[in-house]
């Protein structure tokens, strides 16, 4: 928009019209504007302009005065001035057209301003959190080539925004630390190239950051036996986090290992969940490690007690022994009081180098299975099986080897004939002592 003022210059009964253009309306401080005057002789015949000349307290004018001379009828004379003041506010140009016996005067305003452009966040900040930061610039003016460059951390570091007529928003990824933001704009405000700083008012707030929640399916469990261990997650800030990784410890075995997210973005939850076989009762530790966009690292530790009891997850239960024909017979139950699942449960009965073996396979938590099996003898029965995360465990248990007393029950023929005989004997000392007597 361009300001345009028409001067009417009545001389006998013939006119002149002068009018100027000033462009741009608004300036920088020693910012140059450009005055377009024109001076059109609306008579049939020549005028005689003397000339134009620019007086101003706080405005400099190139050239200061210009010589015009004689216009042709119906013609228009064109001049151009530049102005420029180091004053803010409005500054005003007296412009006199000397017109033979006549002078023509007329303020011309010139408007300094050192407030644009201007910019505003439109973005909430936050403190250790990557923000993006949303940048409003405005100019009541159109401005060129214009630049937006970041002084401190961010990215991009410069934002170009090329040709702003009213307002346009950038955008900026930093860190949210406790200092002032400041840019520096560059642009063209007409023919003139200005920078200027700019700091917006920032109210930072406080991040969430990340929750953790750990939790064990059983705080108490039997030897043997495999606790579910789950830690969730959940991002409560305004930024993405990336490469987190939960590393848990303790005496015994995880599966996993090491849990792994790539990125969980803002809002979002995750729950990772792990296998614990431990060996003993202890606190588990498992520590969380992330990234920020800009690869910055954090870190936090969160633990859990575990208690294992002394006494195995499989036991026997109700062992039967039985002699069949001069050989074993063991029967009986294998009852998990654990609340996991046990596989590859196999039960062996062992003497010397021998070993008879029944295989039950999986037994499901607070559950049991029977198993029976024969051998030639007997010294214990062994108890073995694997937790979910494929580590072995086994309980044994004496049995008493009675043989002597299953041969009596296996033959009773030779008993029946020792009786006999001792009987008979018996029978016969008897005789021969009351025969002896008569």
């Amino acid at each position: 928009m361009h300001a345009i003022l028409l001067i009417l210059l009545a001389v006998s009964a013939s006119a002149i019209t002068v009018s100027y253009e000033l462009s741009p309306e608004i300036v920088l401080p020693n910012g140059y504007a450009d005055c377009v005057i024109k001076i059109t002789n609306n008579q049939n015949s020549y005028v005689d302009v003397n000339s134009i000349s620019f007086y101003s307290v706080s405005v400099e004018v190139f050239p200061s005065s210009i010589a015009v001379g004689k216009i042709g009828p119906n013609s228009v004379y064109t001049a151009k001035v530049s102005m420029k003041s180091s004053f803010v506010g409005r500054q005003i140009v007296e412009m006199l057209v000397s017109y033979d016996n006549y002078t023509i005067s007329q303020p011309i305003e010139l408007i300094v301003d050192d407030r644009f452009p201007q910019i505003a966040v439109a973005s909430p900040v936050y403190l250790g959190e990557v923000n993006d930061l949303k940048l409003i610039i405005s100019s009541p003016v159109t401005l060129k080539d214009l630049r937006v460059e970041a002084l401190f951390n961010a990215t991009p570091r410069v934002a170009h925004i090329g040709i702003l007529s009213g307002s346009a928003e950038v955008n900026f990824k930093f860190f949210g630390e406790k200092e002032d933001l400041r840019f520096r704009i560059s642009f063209y405000n007409g023919r003139s190239y200005h920078e200027v700083e700019r700091t917006p008012k920032i109210f930072y707030l406080q991040s969430k950051g990340v929750l953790f929640n750990l939790q064990i399916s059983k705080s108490v469990v039997y030897f043997g036996e495999a606790a579910e261990i789950s830690l969730e997650v959940f991002n409560l800030r305004n930024d993405d986090i990336y490469d987190l990784e939960i590393q848990p410890s303790g005496k015994g075995k995880f599966n996993p290992e090491v849990g792994k997210v790539e990125k969980l973005g803002s809002g979002e939850k995750r729950v990772l969940k792990f296998l614990f076989s431990p060996r003993e009762s202890e606190e588990v530790y498992f520590l969380i490690r992330y990234k920020d966009y800009f690869g910055r690292e954090y870190e936090a530790l969160e633990k859990a007690s575990i208690m294992v009891l002394e006494k195995e997850a499989l036991q026997f239960a109700n062992i039967r022994k039985e002699a069949i024909y001069g050989k074993f017979r063991i029967s009986g139950e294998i009852i998990n009081y654990g609340h996991r699942k046990a596989m590859n449960v196999l039960v062996s009965v062992i003497c010397n180098e021998s070993k008879n073996n029944y295989f039950i396979g999986e037994v499901k938590a607070n559950d049991y299975e029977t198993f029976d099996l024969e051998a030639d003898c007997i010294d214990y029965i062994k108890l073995s099986w694997w937790n979910e995360l494929g580590e072995s465990f086994s309980v044994s248990e004496k049995i008493k080897d009675d043989r002597a007393e299953i041969s009596k029950k296996d033959n009773p023929m030779p008993i029946f004939v020792s009786a006999f005989s001792a009987t008979a004997i018996i029978v016969l000392i008897i005789l021969i002592i009351r025969h002896r007597k008569k």
